[in-house]
């Protein structure tokens, strides 16, 4: 598909999902992710034309669609432990008491998640569906935020710009969490708090040794640490101590 100026600009300016569009004062958690996926639309195309004929905003799941995405059900397991909810957030699926919580995915009247990338795919690995830019210089240019190809450049600053003025828009935001991609992810939140400074910590559970990055700007503390998932990312030992140290 060859995507237009309109869809484009739909895109770069999609606030995420979540409670963030409806009432800011109510975030207090912010997940970081690294592009939007396509929901319960067959593919890219449906996706963008859903979003640009309803609000796709308030809700990344519903109740008669169960999330099967790792991902949002990590951010639904820390989300609720930061709210004080009761519950083995946890814990796998067969120790968990509160499993058909999480399986709903992360919705939460205190939480709202962003993606930096602003063209979905339903997999990062599926074939490439926007012919008229290309991938190779979009993928670099947003792993690096910046790029020499003027259009993406141009791309590149339009989101930056509208996530930035759309974070500063929570009053009572307590926690950001960027899980993924630290190098991008260190980056942005560094050009979005320029008086940032990250300390490096060692995470060892049973599994692994992994890195994350702690730092505060005022009443914010700030992670960023690897995906969230239990097959390659930080599992759930990982997930329970990225949620003590943001705590």
């Amino acid at each position: 598909m060859n995507i237009s100026h309109e869809q484009l600009q739909l895109l770069i300016n999609h606030c995420g999902y979540g409670i963030g569009n409806i009432n800011s004062d109510k975030v207090k958690t912010l997940i970081i992710g690294n592009e939007s996926g396509t929901g319960d639309a067959i593919n890219t195309k449906e996706f963008i034309k859903e979003l640009e004929v309803k609000d796709l905003s308030v809700s990344i799941t519903s109740e008669a669609y169960p999330s099967r995405s790792a991902f949002l059900q990590f951010i639904a397991r820390i989300v609720r432990a930061l709210e004080g909810r009761e519950g083995q957030w946890f814990e796998p699926k067969d120790n968990c008491n509160v499993w058909n919580e999480i399986r709903m995915g992360f919705y939460s009247e205190s939480a709202h998640l962003i993606d930096i990338r602003p063209l979905p795919r339903t997999t990062e690995g599926e074939s490439w569906q926007y012919k008229n830019i290309d991938k190779k210089n979009y993928e670099r240019g947003f792993k690096k935020l910046k790029s020499k190809d003027t259009f993406i450049e141009e791309m590149i600053s339009l989101r930056i710009k509208f996530l930035q003025s759309q974070i500063k828009s929570y009053p009572n935001l307590k926690y950001i969490i960027a899980p993924g991609d630290a190098p991008m992810k260190k980056k942005f939140l560094e050009m979005l708090f320029p008086q940032l400074k990250f300390n490096s910590i060692e995470i060892k559970t049973s599994k692994k040794t992994m890195t994350y990055f702690k730092g505060n700007v005022g009443e914010i503390n700030i992670l960023v640490c690897p995906f969230f998932n239990h097959q390659n990312g930080i599992g759930y030992e990982g997930l329970e101590q990225a949620f003590e140290l943001v705590k």
